[in-house]
């Protein structure tokens, strides 16, 4: 008998951690839970066959300029989207070895596209950037359909399940929802708590999202800031019911040290996962129930960056720990700074 995912012994096992030589902006599991997926700061996209022990490499897919922040699978698995920090989209052929890009779009935004989602049904792409803009794109061919002005810096995106809207979250803290056939915003949800204007610099916004599988209630991650000089704040989410867009805190870091909310998703035990990172080391891997006051499992890790999972295993890539690249020398030259780079953390849930 499996075990309740409602019990307190329901924890999650850690496996040795998978040490990868680049500091990794996202990981994204294939549906079938066969190839990880994983954009670098490098401008390329990493991927590993996960039925191996351990992992093994394929090669790595190039021709991004920027760094790679937005990874998504078709949901059929076969097909792989990126984007990077210089507006480039691009298809790729998920698990070929030597993966040729099967359409390049190198101006799919103007400037850094912050954010990738793909619709419930694999026939569009969203993509939110530093432009702006919200852009729905073909998933077959990389065909512009609209592009939809938001007013400020789009953080995340996300389709809701039921295909027919589209989400966005902005530098300021404002969700809208659009509708995707006529392209208009129908409505905003407040989420301005995640939004500081300081005079040193404008900080926080809404960085993730994640639906429960019916649609009716979505979990928007960032953080309630306290300053702009270190780009401090106090981990958050958010849950908006859907029908009412009214929303309530579920959960809140204790210190403004911890930072943002930067990647969530919707488990399907019943629970929420998501990380944090904040101030250098600072940083957790946390489950969640929507219905308990508190997380049930909170693992502690060096600035967690990105999650993904498949049934019960669940990856996160964070930072090496004891961190060198704040500037301490490695060898004799002044100039000689060692870069950081992301191991990948495996826990496997019980069975």
């Amino acid at each position: 008998m499996p075990p309740d995912p409602k019990a307190a012994t329901y924890q999650p096992k850690a496996a040795k951690p998978i040490v990868v030589d680049q500091q990794l902006c996202g990981v994204r599991l294939s549906p079938d839970g066969r190839l990880l997926a994983a954009g670098s700061f490098e401008g390329s996209v990493r991927r590993w066959d996960t039925t191996a022990s351990p992992f093994a490499e394929l090669p790595a897919l190039k021709g991004h300029n920027g760094w790679v922040q937005g990874v998504a699978f078709h949901p059929d698995g076969k097909l792989l989207f990126a984007a990077d920090s210089w507006g480039r989209l691009a298809c790729w052929p998920a698990g070929e070895r030597d993966a040729k890009a099967i359409w390049n779009v190198t101006d799919a935004h103007d400037g850094w596209i912050h954010a990738l989602a793909v619709s419930p049904d694999g026939k569009l792409l969203a993509t939110g950037g530093r432009d702006k803009t919200i852009r729905l794109t073909t998933s077959d061919d990389g065909k512009k359909v609209q592009t939809l002005a938001a007013g400020e810096d789009v953080l995340a995106v996300a389709f809701h399940p039921d295909r027919k809207s589209v989400l966005s979250g902005d530098l300021k803290g404002v969700v809208r929802q659009w509708d995707v056939p006529s392209g208009k915003a129908v409505r905003e949800m407040d989420a301005r708590v995640m939004f500081l204007r300081d005079r040193i610099q404008d900080v926080g916004g809404v960085r993730c999202f994640a639906f429960t599988p019916d649609g009716s209630t979505v979990f928007v991650g960032g953080s309630q800031p306290k300053t702009g000089a270190f780009v401090q704040g106090i981990p958050l989410v958010l849950a908006f019911d859907w029908k009412s867009g009214q929303s309530k805190p579920l959960y809140k870091g204790a210190t403004d040290a911890e930072g943002y909310v930067l990647d969530l998703h919707w488990h399907s035990d019943g629970f929420l996962v998501f990380v944090t990172s904040g101030q250098p080391g600072q940083g957790k891997l946390i489950f969640h129930r929507p219905s308990e006051p508190q997380p049930f499992f909170t693992q502690p890790l060096p600035n967690p960056h990105s999650l993904t999972f498949h049934g019960k295993r669940v990856i996160v890539s964070a930072t090496n720990g004891n961190s060198s690249g704040n500037g301490r020398v490695k060898g004799k030259g002044a100039n000689d700074y060692p870069g950081n780079f992301s191991p990948l953390h495996i826990y496997d849930l019980p069975a």
